[in-house]
This record gives C-alpha cells, structure tokens and sequence, in this order.
C-alpha cells in the first residue's frame, strides 16, 4: 500500500479496512522472514553424516506441544510470555528448496530508547531544552525471539540463525546463540561447538572491488592509528572514496579492516533491495583471542533482507570467500 501520507495514516488506513483475504500472503511473508529477516548467524561446518541426522531429526520432529505453536508464525501476547521461562522452544519446523531447519522460540526483555518531546509533557519546554540538546526515554520491552537452526542442502552446515532486533546489544546477541545452540545439541548426538571463523572475510571482501558497496569500515594502520568511516549515500562504495583513498595512499602500507558493512543492491521483481552483512571484530584483531579454539569473529549480522532470495544471496557471498580462503590457506 503507499505509504506517501506517512506510516501513522497508512496503519490507520489498513486498520480501519478488511483485508481478511490478504492474510494467508502476510502470514507466509511473515514466516519468510522469521527465516532470514535481521539474523545474527553463526556457521558451524559438519560432516555429511552429522548433516543427514539433523536433517532427520528436523524431518520427524513433533512440534506441537510448544506453548508457542498456538500463535505461530505470530508473537504469544506479553502475559503468556511472562509465564514461560524464556528457555528456546522449537516450535515449527520449515522446509523449503534452500533446506530444512527448525524455529527455536523464547522471549527476552529488551531495552529500547526513544527521544522524549519535552512539548507534550509541560507548557514550558525551554525549562528543559536550555539545559539539554537531547532528553532520551528508556523504554524495557518484552520481544519473542524466532531463532532458526537451519540446514542448507548444498552444504554440510548448520547456520544457527538468532533474531537481532534494534535494542538489542552484541553480547545478548552472542548469550542467545549460545542459549539456541545448547538447545539443539541436546537434541542430537553430535555437538555443535566451534563456529567458523569470519574474521579473514573483511580482507578478501574489503579487496574484491566488485564485491558490493563497504558503507562503514573500521581499520588500524602501521601507524598505530585507529579509524572508523561511515558512508551511507545511495551508490557510494568507501574504497573509492577520495578521503579514504588518499589516506591509504599517503600511508603507502595495507590497511587492516577489523569491522566492516557491506551492501548489495539487487533489484528483483521491480523491487530495489538492499541487503547488507555486517562482519564485527576489534582494533586487537585476532590476537585478542587467546584460548584454544577461539576465533576471531564468530558471527555476521544480516540485514535488511525482504526474502530469502537475499538472505541466501549474503550467505553465498560468505561461503565463496570462506572457499578461496581455504584454497589459498590449503592449496592442492
């Protein structure tokens, strides 16, 4: 529907109408995008037999005793939700012609924050806006999580793929991976255990000039430096930038990219898309991860997906930079 009048006029407009038949269409959107819309993912390589079990396990599980499964693909109303324990539940499964996998549901309580306009409280803003130049309200919300352990068919992996809502920091996003990632190996007699590291992708993406569009970059240099860049115009790609290219050519050295985010823009259907990676390490680079096994970044955000098509185009764009890594790291 158009939306030109604004979002409050728009909802008004589809509230105040029926559009009963349209709802078969919006609930398999809807689970669309409990598949693949704003993830945090993580990518756990397996062997083929491990891959057949899940896939199994998947196939035959019984769902229907999840005390989310009454509202699916839809959120349980905060007073249901507040009775279960927020321990992840899988509630449905789904298979498609990209794999089959599992929706792991449970809550969390997030904080959000939402600028307060001072005029609709007193008759005397300027009490306030002279001591202020920004009043911030924080609001703690309850939001059912649609966690998705996902198996692709043309790969022996398990994409454990958690909700990333806005409000929610990067430490819960990595506790609720865990949480779902527990969860499943209970499940199966295989574990799941160290994700595939992502951390050499900023690199090869960061060097590919054809690999999309980098909006923001974070990098040190061999002079101690630290820097942050964001460039979010429509068709702006930062490696071409003429700030960012003359400071990599004065330093006359590689850049190394500790964080960056990626776009491609796509046009399907006669829709413009833009879906976006997002791969988040820190300044120490990998030498901050010193215990056995560790990694250097263990998880890409996902974003701004309107469908599969997009989710699984990002997820590509990993594995064929994971696949000549390991080419040039093993070669035959």
């Amino acid at each position: 529907m158009p939306t030109s009048s604004g979002w409050d006029k728009t909802i008004q407009k589809i509230t105040s109408g029926d559009h009963s038949s349209n709802e078969p269409q919006l609930l398999d959107a809807l689970e669309e995008h409990i598949l693949c819309g704003e993830k945090f993912t993580k990518i756990y390589e397996i062997s083929e037999i491990e891959h057949a079990e899940a896939q199994a396990f998947f196939a035959d599980a019984d769902t229907t005793g999840s005390p989310y499964g009454s509202t699916f693909p839809l959120p349980l109303p905060d007073q249901e939700m507040e009775c279960l324990d927020g321990t992840p539940v899988l509630s449905r499964v789904i298979k498609n012609e990209d794999g089959i996998g599992g929706v792991f549901c449970n809550w969390v309580k997030i904080t959000t924050r939402e600028k307060i306009l001072v005029s609709e409280y007193t008759d005397d803003p300027s009490r306030f806006t002279s001591q202020f130049d920004e009043i911030v309200g924080l609001k703690l919300e309850n939001v059912q999580l649609f966690n998705v352990v996902w198996l692709p068919h043309e790969a022996h992996a398990v994409e454990v793929r958690t909700d990333y809502p806005d409000g929610m920091k990067t430490d819960e996003a990595h506790a609720i991976q865990s949480t779902v990632r527990r969860t499943f190996n209970k499940l199966v007699s295989f574990e799941l255990d160290t994700p595939t590291d992502l951390f050499g992708l900023l690199e090869l993406m960061y060097n590919d000039d054809n690999e999309g569009q980098v909006v923001e970059l974070g990098f040190t240099t061999t002079t101690a430096s630290v820097k942050q860049e964001k460039m979010r115009k429509p068709n702006t790609d930062l490696r071409t930038e003429k700030y960012h290219m003359s400071g990599k050519n004065g330093l006359g050295t590689p850049i190394e990219p500790y964080r960056m985010s990626i776009r491609w823009p796509r046009v399907q259907d006669d829709l413009k898309l833009i879906p976006e990676l997002t791969l988040a390490g820190t300044a120490r680079g990998r030498s901050n991860m010193n215990s056995p096994g560790a990694v250097g970044i263990s998880g890409a955000s996902i974003r701004n997906c309107a469908g599969r098509a997009d989710y699984e185009f990002v997820v590509q764009r990993i594995r064929c930079h994971l696949a000549a890594q390991n080419t040039a790291t093993n070669p035959v």
